[in-house]
C-alpha cells in the first residue's frame, strides 16, 4: 500500500489541477506538459500523472502518449448531454429519496437557500451552496454507487458553470427567478409532493441548462466575430 503522505501528495495537485482549470487559469483546450508541471509543484512526476488520471477519469483533461495532457474544450453536445444524464439520475434519486427526508434535511437545505440568496457570484461558493441545498434532501437515500455517479454529474457541469458565470445573465428578474426555483423545490419536500418535487427539479436543471447553452453559445460568437 501507497504511504498517506503519498496519497495527500497527489490529492493536493489533483486539488490545484482542478481549480487551474475551474478557474480558467488553464484554457479549455490547451495542451499541459508533464515536465512543466512537475517543476510547478516541485513535485516528481508519479503524482502529477496520477492526478491527470483522475481528472481524465471525470472528462476534464485527456492524456496524450508521452509526456502531456489536453484539457477538454467547452462544448455545447457534452453540455447537453451532461445534463440529459442529470435528468435521467436526479429524476430517478428525487423519487427514491422523498420518503426520507426528515427535519434535519429540510433544516440543512433552508440553511443552504438563506446563503443561496446572498452569496456572491463566486463560482466556487455559488456550486458548494447549490450542492449542499440539493444534496440536503437527496443524501439519505444515497448508495455509494449513487454518490459517485452524482458526484460526477456535479463535477462535469461545474466546470461549465465556472467558466461561464460572468457570461449568464445576471439581472434581477433572473436572480429572482432561480431563487424561486429552489423555493419551490423546497416548498414541495416539506409537503411531501412527490411527483410535483419530480417535475419542479427537472424543471430547474432544464432552466440551468438554457442558461448555460447561452452563455456557451454568446461566448462562440464573440470568437468568432
Amino acid at each position: 500500500m501507497r504511504s498517506i503522505s503519498h496519497r495527500s501528495l497527489v490529492d493536493r495537485v489533483t486539488e490545484e489541477l482542478h481549480r487551474s482549470i475551474l478557474n480558467g487559469d488553464i484554457a479549455p483546450g490547451s495542451t499541459v506538459s508533464i515536465v512543466e508541471l512537475c517543476k510547478e509543484f516541485d513535485v516528481s512526476h508519479i503524482p502529477v500523472r496520477e492526478a491527470l488520471r483522475r481528472l481524465e477519469s471525470e472528462g476534464v483533461v485527456s492524456l496524450r502518449p508521452g509526456r502531456s495532457a489536453v484539457v477538454a474544450s467547452l462544448s455545447k453536445d457534452d453540455l447537453v448531454n451532461i445534463y440529459a444524464m442529470r435528468r435521467l439520475v436526479e429524476g430517478a434519486l428525487v423519487l427514491k429519496a422523498v420518503p426520507f427526508i426528515d427535519a434535519q434535511s429540510i433544516a440543512d437545505a433552508e440553511a443552504a437557500m438563506d446563503e443561496y440568496r446572498t452569496v456572491e457570484r463566486e463560482a466556487s461558493r455559488l456550486a458548494e451552496v447549490h450542492h449542499a441545498f440539493h444534496f440536503a434532501f437527496l443524501e439519505n437515500a444515497l448508495g455509494s454507487a449513487d454518490r459517485r455517479v452524482l458526484e460526477l454529474l456535479w463535477t462535469s457541469s461545474d466546470r461549465y458553470l465556472h467558466l461561464l458565470l460572468r457570461d449568464i445573465d445576471r439581472g434581477p428578474e433572473r436572480t429572482k427567478s432561480r431563487i424561486h426555483e429552489h423555493q419551490t423545490i423546497l416548498d414541495l419536500a416539506k409537503a411531501g409532493k412527490v411527483d410535483e418535487l419530480r417535475d419542479a427539479w427537472i424543471a430547474h436543471l432544464d432552466s440551468s441548462e438554457t442558461a448555460l447553452v447561452a452563455a456557451l453559445e454568446a461566448r462562440e460568437a464573440v470568437k468568432e466575430a
